[in-house]
């Protein structure tokens, strides 16, 4: 007796699948993201959520505005019809100038810089981010100011056929006239010589492997080389253990693992799903004496959402240094960089071997509208401007172990918490702005700006 399709009688068999808009993106880049296949069965009570689903994993790539999958053809006797996929291309070419703060963040310099000019990075430079129609992006930079800096980087996704395997390659060089030398009361101090000379050099060159098995999992292996060098007078006079020991210089070459699965529904503003990955970084091969760390990182991210508008947001993440000798103070980052920072505590860092960071958010979706912008807007790709509004409250709470740099840090060594609510502003799927009213145990609030893009 011939197996039963299902108890559910309303499917449909996929007999063709289209992709219409995109004129510069290679069809197969676009098929990379979609888990619909010639062939596949649609259960109609499905259907809404797995297309939405697809449809936020396009716009995830960066390179779309917008994306909207539909049926067509169909032919309800023989249960069968064709998905069309319409998107809207983003644009790719930004020739930029640079005009960038050079603090961790806007609320560091708005409130601890006296929102000094001389603490501003400016240029031009270009970022293609879909070169030759596959994805693959092309960043030129060259910056002066706070931090001059000469950069190239190049990334292609796909070298082989089954679109599994992606390369890419980056060179920096940077010079600072002040520089941030040490950590005292969670704040960083920056020094500047009255002869304006250079006191800090880096020069990185890297490269690394992408391996993508599956639309959900990722594999990147990295190599790197580092060379650093201070003015003498930061050594010696400044701090001893800037690189340790009152070194000038410090060379070494790292290997990376990064590995994740991601389910993410609309990874850049999660709307739903999960993710875990882990992070291996070998830094000091044995070639130079200078510098030798083992530093591995967990990290987990679960979103729930309940309805249309409702998302519980939950970021858990976790470093150590597998090797417990000291590590040089440039050397030694903990809280407040990258995105790891706890609500409230914007304004300080809190360096250290190991930390666990907890973030968390409720986000009520107030605005979901797409507004035709029509003639006032001359590019084509922002014609439709996507705007969505979130009202969120966060509550986060983190922790910093540091054995060394303790003395006179007071947020080391202890659990730190900050919460308060906020508004997110998403347009074009392509641009986050966020405004957060935080509090701290301090006895502290304030309002924090930051802001981010896709790509």
């Amino acid at each position: 007796m011939p197996q039963l399709v299902s108890a559910q009688s309303d499917y449909y068999i996929i007999t063709d699948l289209s992709l219409s808009g995109n004129k510069k993106t290679k069809d197969q880049i676009i098929s990379r993201e979609l888990d619909l296949h010639v062939g596949d069965t649609l259960y109609v009570d499905e259907i809404d959520q797995l297309f939405l689903e697809n449809e936020k994993r396009i716009l995830s790539t960066g390179l779309f505005t917008d994306a909207s999958i539909e049926l067509r053809n169909i032919d309800s006797e023989q249960k069968r019809a064709g998905v069309q996929v319409v998107l809207q291309e983003n644009w790719y070419i930004y020739p930029n100038l640079t005009f960038e703060l050079a603090d961790r963040n806007f609320s560091v310099w708005w409130n601890e810089q006296g929102r000094s000019l001389d603490r501003v990075n400016y240029g031009f430079g270009l970022n293609h981010i879909n070169l030759t129609g596959q994805r693959d992006n092309l960043n030129l930079k060259v910056q002066f100011g706070f931090t001059k800096k000469f950069e190239a980087e190049y990334s292609y996704p796909y070298l082989n056929e089954s679109q599994t395997l992606g390369i890419a390659g980056k060179i920096t060089y940077t010079e600072n006239r002040e520089i941030g030398y040490i950590t005292e009361a969670n704040k960083t101090l920056f020094h500047k010589e009255e002869d304006d000379r250079v006191l800090l050099r880096r020069f990185r060159v890297s490269t690394w492997l992408n391996y993508r098995t599956n639309l959900y999992q990722y594999h990147r292996l990295k190599f790197e080389w580092h060379r650093n060098s201070i003015d003498p007078f930061v050594a010696t006079e400044l701090n001893a253990d800037y690189f340790l020991n009152e070194e000038e210089a410090i060379r070494f070459f790292k290997l990376e693992y990064d590995f994740s699965i991601d389910r993410r529904i609309f990874s850049f503003y999660p709307e739903g799903g999960y993710l875990i990955g882990a992070n291996i970084k070998k830094e000091g091969l044995g070639i130079f004496k200078e510098y030798d760390n083992l530093l591995v990182e967990l990290r987990g991210e679960y979103y729930a959402n309940f309805g249309d508008r409702l998302i519980f947001a939950n970021q858990t993440k976790l470093k150590t240094n597998i090797n417990r000798r000291q590590v040089a103070f440039a050397n030694n980052t903990g809280l407040g960089y990258d995105g790891n920072i706890v609500s409230g505590y914007e304004l300080y860092v809190v360096d250290g071997t190991d930390f666990v960071l907890h973030k968390s958010s409720i986000r009520w979706k107030a605005i979901d509208h797409i507004f035709n912008l029509n003639k006032a807007m001359p590019m084509r790709q922002f014609k439709l401007m996507d705007l969505k509004l979130y009202l969120t409250f966060n509550l986060d709470a983190g922790f910093v172990n540091e054995p060394t740099y303790k003395a006179s840090n007071f947020l080391n060594n202890q659990w730190i918490v900050g919460y308060g609510p906020g508004l997110d502003l998403l347009l074009f799927n392509t641009y986050l702005f966020s405004f957060d009213y935080s509090f701290n145990e301090l006895g502290e609030s304030g309002l924090f700006f930051s802001h981010r893009v896709s790509f």
